[in-house]
């Protein structure tokens, strides 16, 4: 009689097991795996497809400093989190807020004069726009969004 009860309890406890399994499995196939940020991959995949004419200009180190520039800009704007966070509440200037790509050029630049490098504006805007591509292919970012009001603040678009 006791090997019913473990034969019963043996199936009931594998029954629960494999709707766990199942309902965390279902659960997790609807959500995009988390894109994660590696400076170094980074840097190497822009600098692979950046024009003769950029590269002949700047350096992978000055590329390494534009990219730490753009994500120190990001960060400013409250349009970047840690790994693992979601961005909301405190981490977020407006609810929907979008980085604005003219005002990241504007302040990489700015950042390129006071630090006393002679990066041109065009190079940053090349290797700006292989970082948001870079971005985009890892699923770091989304789509533009069209600007909902004539006057948005500063490098954010409500």
């Amino acid at each position: 009689m006791a090997w019913v009860f473990f034969v019963f309890g043996a199936v009931l406890v594998t029954v629960i097991a494999l709707y766990a399994v199942g309902r965390a499995t279902g659960e997790m196939a609807g959500q995009r795996p988390p894109a994660v940020y590696e400076l170094p991959a980074a840097v190497d995949w822009i600098a692979d497809r950046l024009p003769d004419e950029v590269t002949a200009r700047i350096s992978y180190d000055e590329v390494t400093r534009i990219l730490t520039w753009h994500l120190d800009w990001f960060t400013s704007v409250g349009v970047s989190s840690e790994h693992g966070e979601e961005l909301g509440g405190e981490n977020v200037l407006h609810e929907g807020s979008v980085a604005v790509e003219d005002a990241a050029v504007d302040a990489v630049v700015a950042k390129s004069v006071a630090a006393g490098e002679q990066i041109d504006a065009v190079d940053v805007v090349c290797v700006l726009d292989l970082q948001m591509a870079y971005l985009r292919k890892i699923g770091a970012v989304g789509t533009v969004v069209e600007q909902n009001s004539a006057h948005p603040p500063e490098g954010v678009v409500d």
